[in-house]
């Protein structure tokens, strides 16, 4: 059986433990080669993850013959260059979420991709970790009956280096991540939702920026639909006192509830009585998903995400946040 030989394009916070290992302890699976826009940080992370081939940049690491596929762990904005760059030099591609700014550069780079014959995949790892597929389990196996309607809450204090322009993280700057932190972690909200219920078909949504503390929306409030009818509505709030973050869906014979971002125990509440299950997180939360990557490469089964999906949860954010970025021209 043959060996996936990653190259990997940055080496920041998420690569050190949530991604990064994942390509070296997932079978059948190496991480051959890294690069990025620093050359200290870069080597830095070879010399401690084991990493034999150092690069200074991507145009570099992405003509290393031996590499095979490409995970890009870049903010948003240069997603899609590098993406393209990749499968043009020939490899399959692994990209972070969101694909991309918006839902036509992730059309380019599905197209892309698709010209090249090569493989695109999407960082929505939640489709593959234990605790969320124990969610899917359930309603596919009607606990809760038919589901009827999901309500979603996120509501976070402003971290402490969001209170000064000075010192703003790349995730609430629009013209790097497309939009703020509705758009760095509510789109793996609705790519989940995507994958329990089936594709949105319908949004609208309401998004304001209510703090101050910057240009990108602080504030999202949204209402969905999806194919098969179920009806849901979100709260994103990132600038009020105090961390809530629950999800619940509700069915005709019961709900489930749980947190999305952390990994607290999910309840199941139906006509059999209430049920509470503790499923921790891998160490590289990531992993299993590298892992069906790989499986999907070598032949051996699908990948629980395809690109269409993953661009789904684009355009959806793209409706919800459409006004907004229209009234601020961003």
């Amino acid at each position: 059986m043959k060996t996936i030989r990653w190259g990997m394009i940055g080496c920041g916070s998420v690569c050190e433990v949530k991604s990064g290992p994942g390509f070296y302890k997932a079978e059948r699976s190496s991480l051959l080669a890294v690069a990025s826009t620093n050359p200290a940080r870069t080597r830095s992370y070879a010399a401690r993850h084991g990493v034999p081939r150092v690069y200074d940049t991507a145009e570099a690491l992405v003509q290393d013959p031996d590499v095979d596929a490409v995970y890009i762990a870049t903010p948003p904005a240069s997603h899609k260059p590098l993406a393209l760059l990749a499968a043009r030099a020939g490899k399959h591609v692994y990209v972070e979420k969101p694909m991309a700014l918006r839902f036509d550069e992730c059309a380019e780079i599905i197209d892309e991709c698709r010209r090249q014959e090569r493989r695109l995949f999407v960082a929505f790892y939640r489709r593959a970790l234990p605790r969320f597929l124990q969610v899917k389990a359930w309603i596919d196996e009607g606990a809760i009956g038919a589901v009827r309607c999901v309500t979603v809450l996120q509501h976070q204090s402003p971290e402490p280096d969001e209170l000064s322009r000075a010192t703003l993280p790349w995730r609430v700057k629009p013209e790097i991540a497309g939009g703020g932190k509705f758009l760095d972690m509510g789109v793996h909200v609705l790519d989940f939702l995507d994958f329990v219920l089936g594709p949105i078909v319908e949004a609208q949504g309401i998004a304001a920026n209510n703090g101050g503390l910057y240009d990108a929306e602080d504030t999202v409030s949204a209402s969905w639909r999806h194919e098969g009818g179920v009806v849901a509505s979100g709260s994103w709030c990132y600038v009020c006192g105090g961390n809530l973050d629950r999800i619940e869906i509700v069915g005709e014979r019961g709900r489930i509830e749980f947190d999305f971002f952390a990994a607290t125990p999910l309840r199941l509440a139906s006509s059999a009585g209430e049920e509470t299950l503790e499923i921790p997180n891998p160490p590289h939360v990531q992993q299993p998903f590298i892992q069906s990557i790989v499986d999907d490469l070598c032949g051996l089964a699908p990948c629980p995400g395809t690109p269409e999906s993953a661009a789904r949860s684009s355009r959806v954010a793209d409706t919800i946040l459409h006004e907004y970025r229209r009234q601020r021209r961003l």
